[in-house]
């Protein structure tokens, strides 16, 4: 099957409810849809539960970043998702009087692809939900409210209700809870989103088609009307105005006020409109994750505001994460403690990015004409110094993803990769074919060896025990290098060249590394090679995995079974 190419999506009667599952997954918005993808590509049995008839139909999430592309790629649906996608746009900053005093224009790929890409949430979930046809272990069912949830020791019973038809259980050993802002399972585990809720109100207006030839984001930092307007794929656009406190929710959607909006900010005063909403944005992060059994991910976890284009993204992040360390456990590649490090690993980066957005939202919404002022001269200073004007421009201000606790050992002797996503360079391979490197990792765990001496490397890794399951093996050298080819390398080690030098930019230099990688692309460990030390490794590494088999996925009691209504588990 080619990709992008999706049999039909099996719709499924109620008759056909499953009884039981491996993981059940509530919610099928972005979050739930890309967990669905890789439980049915990890060969688990996965339900999930969505109350509406379909995945959306109106925008709402429009920017797509180089990690969560970078998911589609582990899912095998980033052609297809990338077809809908608008790659490779910047932002640029004006003043009131329309001067523009920053610009910022990402140009690394350090993950493999552009660090910001527009795309429409409708297509995206379209997408992703035909990509679940592929797997005959996943049963999606739309249309089917949760309305109760009981947790024990052994797994979770949820009562479902499909429409027009008598409630059913299903029992599942796992739940994740993506059911949105207002989560039915964020209450029912007793978490508690802490952070802020901002009085401020924008008005979203969302264009079928735009006049506006600028590709970048257009970001209005003025005072008495700040507004923002990013680009969409296939000439479409959004407009986000700052409301006044005196402006009511009921007039400012009226066709007269919007057109005014748009006749003021540029070309757009007669293009069709798609949506008009109002919104108000929250900065909070849940208190915890997870009970024993149930997981939250996506915005039943944190709220982001829109200001970094990170929420959804965010909620990606989640499922990726979650979503390998489910498949083993249900598996038995891992022990339940792995499911302890979710939350560990997870939410300091996802408050990071909420911080982000909080300032982004400083610059981009000053309160006065004084603070516009002082925000401008600031960055023209920025602009003299090249270090500091890079580090805004390049988008290096967005705090990478980075574990310093949970499945991973953050001693690395230096190397500094450790908990850290690891990059991606295109490879070649010993037949000069050329390849991103995830297509060589494939879904499974990999000892990757780097350097000059790379495959000796391999060659000795692959005689120990690691602990892991289903390991593969990987030795790249740098781009000046070609491989050995009188390396024994029968046993099973694939071998590349670092083409794009993205290794070597993340290691210090002249560096020999031995690295263990995670399904998910993070580096779990690594040490500079030394065979001398390389079975202490090793070792550690299986101490690490034993540790995982240790203990529960959390130390707390199952929450008491509760009433879920549908209203309440609106995402």
């Amino acid at each position: 099957m080619k990709t992008g190419e999706f049999p039909t999506v099996r719709e499924i009667s109620s008759p056909d409810i499953p009884t039981d599952c491996d993981v059940a997954v509530v919610g099928a918005g972005p979050t739930g849809l890309t967990l669905a993808n890789l439980l049915g590509q990890a060969g688990v049995r996965a339900v999930l539960i969505e109350r509406n008839p379909t995945t959306v139909e109106a925008p709402r999430a429009v920017s797509i970043d180089d990690e969560s592309l970078r998911t589609m790629q582990a899912i095998s649906l980033a052609d297809a998702v990338i077809k809908d996608v608008a790659l490779d746009y910047g932002s640029h900053y004006f003043s009131p009087a329309g001067k523009c005093f920053l610009k910022v224009e990402p140009k690394a790929r350090e993950y493999g692809f552009p660090r910001r890409n527009a795309f429409a949430q409708p297509k995206l979930e379209a997408t992703l939900r035909a990509g679940l046809a592929r797997f005959a272990n996943v049963t999606s069912l739309f249309g089917c409210a949760c309305d109760g949830v009981t947790e024990d020791d052994g797994g979770v019973t949820l009562t479902l209700t499909p429409d027009g038809a008598a409630s059913r259980t299903l029992r599942a050993r796992y739940v994740a809870g993506c059911d949105g802002a207002r989560s039915a399972l964020r209450k029912h585990i007793g978490a508690t989103l802490t952070g802020s809720t901002y009085r401020q109100r924008w008005l979203i207006i969302d264009l079928k088609d735009t006049r506006e030839r600028l590709r970048q984001t257009r970001v209005s930092c003025d005072p008495d009307r700040p507004f923002i307007t990013p680009p969409g794929p296939g000439g479409t656009r959004r407009y986000e105005f700052m409301l006044h406190d005196d402006e009511d929710d009921d007039a400012v959607v009226q066709p007269q006020f919007v057109r005014r909006l748009l006749a003021d900010a540029g070309p757009d005063a007669d293009a069709e409109i798609v949506r008009r909403q109002v919104y108000v944005f929250h900065a909070r992060i849940a208190d915890r994750w997870n009970s024993a059994r149930i997981f939250l991910a996506g915005d039943a976890a944190h709220l982001t505001p829109p200001f970094a284009g990170q929420g959804m993204n965010s909620g990606i992040r989640d499922a990726h994460n979650l979503g390998w360390k489910l498949a083993e456990v249900v598996s038995g590649g891992l022990g339940p403690g792995l499911l302890a490090t979710y939350q560990k690993e997870r939410a300091p980066h996802a408050w990071a990015l909420i911080e982000l957005a909080i300032n982004m939202g400083r610059v981009m919404m000053p309160t006065s004409h004084l603070q516009a002022f002082a925000v401008r001269m600031g960055f023209r200073a920025v602009g003299l110094i090249p270090g500091l004007q890079d580090y805004f421009s390049q988008m290096k201000y967005k705090p990478k993803p980075f574990f310093r606790e949970g499945f991973l050992l953050p001693d690395d002797g230096g190397l500094g990769v450790a908990g850290r996503l690891l990059r991606q360079p295109v490879v070649e391979l010993m037949d000069r074919t050329r390849t991103q490197l995830d297509e060589i990792l494939g879904r499974r765990f990999t000892l990757l060896a780097y350097g000059t001496d790379a495959q000796t490397i391999a060659a000795a890794a692959r005689q120990l025990d690691f602990g892991l399951p289903d390991v593969r093996t990987l030795a790249i050298l740098p781009a000046i290098y070609n491989a050995d080819p009188a390396s024994d390398n029968g046993s099973g080690i694939t071998v590349g060249r670092d083409l794009t030098g993205e290794f070597g930019a993340a290691l210090p230099a002249q560096t020999s590394a031995l690295m263990v990688v995670r399904p998910d692309r993070y580096v779990a460990a690594a040490t500079p090679f030394d065979p001398a030390r390389v079975r202490d490794f090793a070792a550690a590494v299986k101490a690490m995995v034993a540790k995982s088999y240790a203990g529960a996925a959390a130390a707390v009691t199952p929450a008491a079974a509760v009433g879920v209504t549908s209203e309440s588990a609106a995402r």
